[in-house]
């Protein structure tokens, strides 16, 4: 069939576009461009397929992209779909200026903010004034407590073992398992009022009653790894519910305050003692890939310091024998010691500086407790066998 002139092959034809798509296509910087596979790519969207609704107005006398058109003014979003820059800024890609969209801005123009350094507080370790600031005042709210009202000193005993739970709950967490924590924040509890209303007899059979929860609360919601999660949450009950009810065991015997403020005063001083010797003379560390900062003349400074104080209330407040004083002094710093080590390897095995946030200067409540939980059956025996005492 012989042709005519509207088979003629032209890239108008082809393409079948508007006079205006073939100047577009006959300049130079737009053959340059749609050379880009990024341009390629905009140049099949259905948007550039049909040509600008300013251009088709004008005639077609200034097509964007072409070399002789002229800049608009900026009058607001247009029709054209631009593609989104990449946003190096957190990545560790080099800005190239040739690269096509890798203009990445500076963190400052972009409004983040910068990570504020670690304060280094030198060999103290923390913030000391936050902390003795903080530590007088749990002090004086304790020695208030047992001196003017004993039984408020139950309230104080379960506030901070249901925020200690939740601490160690949330850093258990980080080990891949999951600790009951309702169950257990309600089993602590009970035991801690069944031990202050029942003794030792209402102790152990709550105890029991709240493992049993925590293993039905596990299997009911069906858990991937029960035994984990059972195991775990038991040793939370353990570790703090049960050790906290040997303080509250004590403040039920008679003058148990007393003997609460001996217990309380001789751990404080076993820390305070640590704490001084080890940053004024401490060279020799006891366990270093445990806790470094813990040396032997820190745990020199904690025997002083426990063996005077526990002396001093063995003779003023109970009339024992002064030689029971020595005892108890060098025994619940070692204790005491083995509770800062137990929680430094849970800490360092869960990557944790500290349990908490909630005492300035301290961390959290559970690292106040570190040392007091483990040595409170420990000094039960002690006040229950020493002449003097119990």
């Amino acid at each position: 069939m012989p042709s005519t002139a509207g088979d003629v092959h032209t890239p108008e034809a082809q393409r079948n576009e508007s006079p205006a798509d073939a100047q577009r296509n006959e300049s130079p910087a737009d053959a340059q461009r749609n050379e880009s596979p990024a341009e390629a790519q905009r140049n099949e969207s259905p948007a550039d397929a049909q040509p600008n609704d300013a251009t088709a107005a004008s005639g077609g006398a200034h097509v964007f992209g072409s070399a002789d058109a002229e800049p608009a003014p900026d009058s607001g979003p247009t029709a054209l779909a631009y593609p989104r820059r990449r946003d190096l800024r957190a990545s560790d890609k080099p800005y190239t200026p040739g690269e096509p969209y890798s203009n990445p801005q500076p963190p400052d123009e972009a409004g983040t903010e910068a990570e504020a350094p670690t304060k280094d507080y030198g060999r103290a370790g923390r913030n000391l004034p936050a902390a003795i600031g903080m530590g007088l005042l749990l002090g004086g709210a304790v020695l208030a407590s047992l001196l003017i009202f004993p039984t408020s000193f139950l309230f104080i005993i379960l506030i901070a073992i249901v925020v200690a739970m939740w601490e160690l709950a949330n850093a258990l967490s980080r080990s891949g398992s999951l600790v009951s924590r309702v169950p257990t924040v309600v089993a602590a509890a009970c035991m801690v009022v069944a031990t202050f209303f029942g003794g030792r007899e209402a102790l152990w059979v709550t105890f029991a009653a709240g493992a049993g929860a925590v293993m039905l609360f596990t299997m009911v919601e069906r858990r991937k790894n029960a035994v984990k999660d059972v195991s775990m949450s038991l040793f939370a009950l353990t570790y703090v519910g049960l050790m906290a009810c040997f303080v509250v065991y004590l403040l039920t015997e008679p003058d148990g305050n007393l003997y609460v403020i001996l217990f309380l005063a001789c751990v404080v001083a076993s820390d305070t003692g640590g704490y001084i010797f080890g940053v004024v003379w401490g060279k020799h560390p006891i366990a270093p890939s445990i806790s470094p900062k813990k040396s032997w003349e820190g745990y020199l400074g904690s025997v002083v310091f426990t063996t005077a104080v526990a002396v001093i209330l063995a003779l003023v407040v109970f009339g024992a024998p002064f030689w029971t004083g020595i005892v108890i002094g060098v025994v619940i710093p070692a204790f005491a010691t083995l509770g800062d080590f137990s929680e430094s390897m849970i800490k360092r095995d869960l990557d944790l500086k500290d349990m908490g946030t909630l005492l300035p200067g301290h961390g959290g409540v559970m690292d106040r407790l570190d040392s007091i939980l483990p040595t409170a059956p420990v000094a039960l025996v002690l006040l229950s066998v020493l002449p003097g005492y119990l």
